[in-house]
């Protein structure tokens, strides 16, 4: 049987029986701070330039106009975002009507709960 409460590595006391932290554990240090990210970050800026990225951005507007699909979803996805929640759907909106229940009306009224 696999022991999780760290005493193995010297780390005795830091989680509990079901492997996860234990209450008052101050954590590590964490990973660094987005060294690698910044590298590659500064890789794909030294291979595309602005100017080069203003061409594609360019080419990627021209093509949307012309009805590419694919390029209006990608200019879209950085001018406006994508969605964070699935669209609702027709059997969501029946169930809803049925119940007599309307999450945006809920929503608001937690909302306003939470605001004091």
């Amino acid at each position: 049987m696999t022991r999780f409460d760290g005493a193995e590595n010297g780390h005795a006391g830091d989680r509990d029986r079901a492997g996860r932290f234990a209450t008052g554990n101050q954590g590590g240090p964490g990973r660094p701070r987005r060294a690698t990210e910044r590298a590659y970050l500064a890789v794909i800026s030294e291979a595309c330039p602005q100017d080069a990225w203003r061409e594609i951005v360019a080419r990627a507007v021209a093509d949307a106009k012309a009805g590419d699909a694919k390029a209006r979803d990608w200019l879209a996805a950085y001018l406006v975002g994508r969605p964070e929640t699935a669209a609702v759907t027709l059997h969501t909106l029946a169930v809803e009507d049925a119940a007599g229940t309307d999450p945006v009306a809920a929503d608001a009224s937690l909302a306003a709960m939470m605001a004091f």
